[in-house]
């Protein structure tokens, strides 16, 4: 490298004598002649000043355990001040530089990219996704067409390829046929992303040292190393549904991010935690200025602005429980021949905060880049990407009997000493109504037909005060509403009148209030849905808002900036909701345990404390009945609160075992 004091000082020299400026104007001048078009302003050194993005925040978990954090990786990037003088030679770099990507087995880390050609040249056509207006590839060709006042509907793949072929020089006499495919892919992506002197181009990501080594000793320009955080996960394969995944900014969403200030190739979050708390994890970017000298020599190189590390974000979720609630689901559902996934949710009754959320089948976010590890989570039937536990929605089955007797109890419409009577088949006014119960029960209370799970009590009650009178409570009680998780959810299907007319579907008949009423017919609730809906009936009637965001503090300090607040939704009040039914319904689900199948009873031995639960079987069209249990403990002043599906489980009591194991971890201090 030429020493940059003996530049500055040539430079003083030829500004004080005017004949030696204009002699070294005429001489670059010829120079350029001679050599071909000059990419670059090599005449008098030149700044190039570029932005450099903070560390992005790091992930923990509610005692402190870091989730997800960072780790440096190299990325080859291509610098508009550091290319060679003329074209060809630029075009001769960059082949140089695909080759030793290849020849050094990085070319998995190439940039990923929005090219809109396939083949080979000169035999090139559009991409199939081209075609797809929601596309990013449509997105940033359109933005190509703009940029160089082109006509789409008179712009075909042979016209795109002759723009770059005349523009950069690409002579078949030259190049391979290979090589100027390869070129155009390269000069497209560059023209996509606004290459210049003020925005370099990342042509592959997380490269190797060979690579590097390789680039250093063949002296390949145009080419620089930057260092990027990379995400690390502290437990791969575990909470990857929660956390989420970083990606690049896509066309629906990239005037959102470009007003932000952020660059078209940063990452952002796109799913669970990453993306909800993108504003907090977000680093804030710093401004590098680099000068050079005429001969593309680095000067110097400092900050303008420094980068600043994001936020750190803690979340209410404990590693330990999460992995005991992936574990259990897991074993769960491999235990069950006709079932290959399912989903559970842990929910603190008193303050809505989410104690652990599992969906299974699940993925490894450390193997994400993997495109080929990517590509099998697409193919596989079970859908492993889908997060069941906020997404999926469920019939809740018998659980959904615990808001029935709740609203007919509060609506006074029976009282605890009130029974009906179960021979099986379920009558309206002397007529069969076709209705069944799974058992002959007899005459029943209704804490013994919460504990027998009985249809036609239930029945009755439908029958007695309608669907209708019955969501006024259960929605209140959280079935059907908004949880404000940050992540958010599906607001599930609130059985009904309206809703069948919103559908366009049959008229609602007594029928439809009957099987409404046992939580069949048209009702459909995520598993946390449930939980809260079992929350708020063990806690007194509070619906609290659900968060997984406990506290937001400075990058790498315990220096509070954020912390999340326990916020009521719904109260239903001493009028609605009394003490003596919340006792009458905690004693009920407590004989739904203590009263119930061995097996069942077995699942829970190791909680050493007082549990309380309901089963449901939900009826699914087309597949066998999906296994629904909700349990909480302990029974007088619930801590936990368990929500638990497991898909063609066949038997609600199976569900279980997930919240059986999860209450062993909870309370095995």
């Amino acid at each position: 490298m030429r020493d940059p004091s003996r530049g500055r000082g040539r430079y003083v020299a030829v500004a004080v004598v005017f004949s030696t400026v204009c002699l070294a104007f005429l001489c670059v001048l010829a120079v350029i002649q001679l050599k071909g078009t000059s990419l670059t302003p090599r005449e008098e050194g030149y700044t190039r000043t570029y932005t450099v993005p903070g560390v992005r925040g790091e992930i923990y978990d509610c005692n402190g355990v870091k989730l997800v954090g960072n780790s440096d990786k190299y990325d080859l990037v291509y610098e508009y001040g550091a290319m060679p003088d003329t074209r060809s030679e630029v075009n001769r770099s960059l082949i140089a530089l695909m080759t030793a990507i290849r020849e050094t087995g990085n070319a998995s880390c190439l940039s990923d990219d929005y090219f809109i050609l396939k083949g080979e040249y000169p035999n090139m056509s559009f991409v199939s996704s081209l075609h797809n207006k929601d596309s990013n590839e449509y997105y940033y060709y359109q933005k190509f067409l703009e940029r160089q006042e082109l006509d789409a509907s008179k712009t075909d793949a042979d016209d795109v390829i002759s723009y770059f072929t005349s523009r950069y020089k690409l002579y078949d006499t030259v190049y391979t046929n290979e090589e100027i495919t390869e070129l155009i892919r390269l000069y497209y992506e560059m023209e996509r992303v606004g290459f210049g002197q003020y925005e370099s181009y990342t042509v592959a990501e997380s490269v190797s040292k060979e690579l590097i080594t390789y680039i250093e000793e063949n002296n390949i320009e145009g080419v620089n190393f930057e260092i990027r955080a990379d995400r690390v996960y502290t437990y791969p394969g575990i909470a990857s549904h929660i956390l989420g995944r970083l990606g690049k900014i896509t066309a629906e969403n990239v005037e959102y991010y470009m007003e932000l200030g952020y660059s078209l190739d940063a990452y952002v979050g796109t799913s669970g935690c990453e993306e909800a708390f993108e504003e907090y994890l977000r680093g804030t970017d710093g401004i590098m200025v680099v000068k050079y000298d005429k001969n593309g020599n680095l000067v110097e190189k400092y900050y303008e602005v420094e980068p600043k590390g994001g936020n750190d974000v803690y979340l209410t979720i404990d590693i330990e429980l999460q992995i005991a609630a992936e574990e259990a689901l897991s074993e769960n559902v491999e235990m069950i021949d006709s079932s290959d996934s399912g989903a559970v949710t842990v929910l603190d009754p008193q303050t809505g905060k989410v104690l652990a959320i599992a969906s299974n089948p699940t993925y490894d976010l450390s193997q994400f880049s993997s495109k080929a590890y990517y590509n099998s989570l697409l193919a596989d039937e079970a859908e492993p990407l889908y997060n069941r536990a906020l997404q999926g929605v469920y019939a809740p089955g018998s659980t959904y009997k615990i808001g029935v007797a709740l609203a007919a109890l509060e609506g006074g419409y029976i009282d605890s000493s009130d029974t009906y009577f179960c021979n099986k088949l379920y009558y309206s006014n002397g007529s069969a109504t076709g209705h069944t119960c799974l058992g002959t029960h007899g005459r029943l209370n209704v804490v013994e037909a919460i504990r027998e799970s009985c249809n036609v009590f239930f029945y009755n009650l439908g029958e007695l005060m309608g669907i209708e009178e019955i969501t006024r409570y259960t929605y209140e009680l959280g079935l059907g509403a908004d949880t404000g998780l940050e992540l958010g959810n599906k607001s599930g299907i609130v059985a009904g009148p309206a809703y069948r007319e919103n559908i366009g579907g049959s008229s609602w008949l007594l029928g439809d209030d009957l099987n409404a009423s046992i939580g069949q017919s048209d009702h459909g609730y995520t598993p946390l849905q449930m939980s809260v809906y079992i929350s708020s009936v063990v806690n007194g009637g509070t619906r609290y808002k659900v968060s997984l965001l406990d506290s937001v503090r400075v990058f790498h300090t315990d220096d509070i900036i954020y912390k999340t607040e326990t916020e009521p939704l719904a109260v239903l009040s001493d009028d609605e909701y009394s003490d003596e039914t919340e006792e009458l319904l905690k004693e009920a689900m407590r004989q739904v345990i203590s009263e119930g199948s061995g097996t069942l009873q077995s699942y829970f031995d190791g909680v050493p404390v007082t549990v309380g639960g309901k089963t449901g079987t939900a009826e699914v069209a087309g597949k066998k009945d999906y296994a629904v249990f909700c349990g909480f403990a302990p029974l007088d002043t619930p801590e936990i609160v368990i929500s638990c599906v497991i898909e063609e489980g066949v038997y609600g009591y199976r569900a279980a075992y997930t919240v059986g194991k999860v209450m062993e971890k909870y309370f095995e201090e």
